[in-house]
């Protein structure tokens, strides 16, 4: 399990680098005394392992500037990808005027995993008016956070938790040719029937594409749908949809923001350890838990194999 004695840690997000998982976490001082306070207070905490269950922390990966810039306040959940000899780090920033309220994307590169520098001051990508923004009716808040990046089609593309314009969570989109200059599209889903998709993910298993999120209970308000808190699934026509909700199952129940990742010849899934309730938080993250695909086309925890 991936703890800290000092530091509670949460959303994580992962690269593999030979033989080497590398993990960076949403990370703040346990000695904050409210668990509600990590937020507006996170940094990106950076640990290696060489099985996903022993780790060694090192030096955090990236933190907030402290300034007057979109990422001032705090630095949130992001994703890495490798480009030849570069690996890009996209991440959530929130500034110190706003703070949670507006969100927007971040980059930043590294040539070792170790020492990252950002691109740019400014945000690489935030909300347009296709999403609601900053002062909505709903719940004032402009969300535009966890990106996840990949390359499909001849094109870069970036998958964002944000909230359309009537109030429902949604997948922001946005595509580019260099991972530097994005272009925001509009949103991957409408009327979804949830408050919000948190941590977004596409992945393919054995030729079936799959869409992974996170949700409170609180958050499905969908008949079609089970509702608890965890990690969620949901068959996808490709990596940026069409999405079918209307089949999405909760298959790992008490592990939220959770990750897949392809590790040491398996998928396994890593997430922070949590049943929704305020005593409930851990502060820290499972080991990894096998997966694989039923035959519904959707991901469920599989029994039979152990870590360890």
């Amino acid at each position: 399990m991936l703890s800290r004695v000092d530091d509670w840690v949460w959303d994580s997000w992962f690269a593999v680098d030979g033989v080497t998982l590398h993990a960076f976490t949403l990370t703040a001082p346990r000695a904050l005394g409210d668990p509600e306070l990590r937020h507006i207070n996170a940094r990106i905490g950076h640990s290696v392992s060489q099985d996903g269950i022993s780790w060694t922390h090192l030096e955090d990966a990236l933190g907030p500037t402290g300034t007057d810039s979109f990422d001032g306040q705090a630095t949130w959940t992001g994703c890495v990808v490798h480009v030849e000899d570069q690996w890009h780090m996209f991440y959530t920033g929130i500034n110190k005027r706003n703070r949670e309220r507006e969100q927007a994307i971040g980059h930043a590169v590294s040539t070792d995993l170790l020492n990252w520098k950002r691109v740019s001051v400014t945000a690489s990508a935030r909300a347009t008016d296709a999403y609601a923004l900053l002062g909505n009716q709903h719940d004032g808040s402009e969300h535009f956070r966890d990106p996840w990046v990949f390359r499909y089609d001849n094109a870069w593309h970036m998958l964002v938790t944000a909230s359309d314009p009537a109030g429902w969570g949604t997948i922001g989109h946005a595509t580019s040719d260099n991972l530097v200059d994005w272009t925001v599209g509009s949103p991957l889903v409408s009327d979804s029937g949830f408050r919000q998709l948190e941590v977004t993910q596409t992945i393919c298993i054995d030729g079936k594409w799959i869409l992974i999120f996170c949700a409170a209970e609180r958050d499905v308000l969908r008949d079609d749908v089970v509702a608890g808190w965890g990690t969620y699934c949901a068959p996808a026509d490709g990596p940026v949809g069409p999405f079918h909700l209307d089949k999405a199952e909760l298959f790992a129940p008490n592990i939220y923001a959770a990750r897949a990742v392809s590790f040491r010849n398996e998928w396994v899934l890593l997430g922070f350890l949590s049943d929704g309730t305020e005593s409930g938080f851990e502060g820290a993250i499972s080991d990894p838990v096998p997966m694989r695909v039923n035959d519904r086309g959707l991901l469920e925890i599989d029994p039979q194999q152990s870590r360890g």
